[in-house]
């Protein structure tokens, strides 16, 4: 049976969505949000007996009942709304990069929740540092802002096409599609989107290419509209498998 998710996975989104928010949230207002971000699934689902919460949104109430968000000091409940401390601003900071990369890539509910455990027990110890295709795609600001982050997705990118490339092509594993042969040499070769599966991070003393090893499990190269495809459902993003069998259904193409 899959974990389910505690107060602790949910402390950073809730200091995310009350800045978004002018600093201040009601109780009603979280738990709405936090299901809209999170997209809870299975267990936490479930109905609780002569109540209408769920699992989920009963795990929310207790984040304010058991005082969680004061015990750290990152935010306090005052005449019906939870508003974030200088302390709580400070942790969302640190950890800003890590949750939006979470939380754009679409991950699973699993996968969303065990890395936002593993950020909440790592405070105060390593820095964690993240991988985020989407920066190179967009490149523009996010190069200039997010110059860290773009340089280490830009490693962890070259490495996965020098991975995947079989005789210096690479093709789309949804669809086989290959910029090279559409667009020519000189506009397409070399290019291909990089699916993240899985959450990918590294902490910053560990060694790189062993992180980049461990990586490329977790990566598929993928052309841009079945990359725009898998993630056209923010709250349900698609599976691969489910991808190609749609694509061999009703796609006109050449599968090598």
């Amino acid at each position: 049976m899959a974990q389910r998710i505690t107060e602790t996975e949910l402390i950073l989104p809730s200091l995310y969505l009350m800045s978004l928010n002018n600093g201040v949230i009601t109780t009603p207002e979280l738990i709405q949000k936090l299901r809209d971000i999170m997209k809870p699934t299975g267990e936490d689902l479930k109905i609780l007996a002569k109540r209408n919460d769920d699992k989920f949104s009963q795990k929310v109430r207790n984040l304010i009942a058991h005082r969680t968000f004061e015990r750290f000091g990152y935010a306090e409940y005052n005449t019906g709304q939870i508003g974030i401390t200088n302390d709580g601003k400070l942790h969302l900071q640190n950890n800003q990069d890590i949750l939006e990369y979470l939380l754009i890539n679409d991950f699973t509910y699993a996968d969303l929740t065990e890395n936002l455990r593993k950020v909440e027990k790592n405070q105060n110890k390593k820095k964690i540092e993240t991988f985020d295709e989407n920066i190179i795609i967009q490149e523009g600001t996010k190069k200039l802002t997010q110059v860290a982050i773009y340089n280490r997705s830009t490693i962890l990118r070259n490495y996965a096409i020098q991975y995947f490339e079989h005789d210096n092509r690479i093709n789309c594993r949804c669809c086989n599609f290959n910029f090279q042969d559409f667009y020519g040499v000189p506009i397409g070769g070399g290019f291909i989107e990089i699916h993240h599966t899985k959450p990918i991070f590294k902490y910053e003393d560990e060694d790189l290419a062993h992180t980049l090893e461990l990586a490329v499990q977790n990566l598929i190269p993928v052309c841009s509209n079945c990359h725009k495809m898998i993630h056209r459902n923010w709250s349900k993003p698609l599976e691969i498998q489910s991808l190609i069998e749609n694509i061999d259904a009703n796609g006109i193409f050449v599968r090598k």
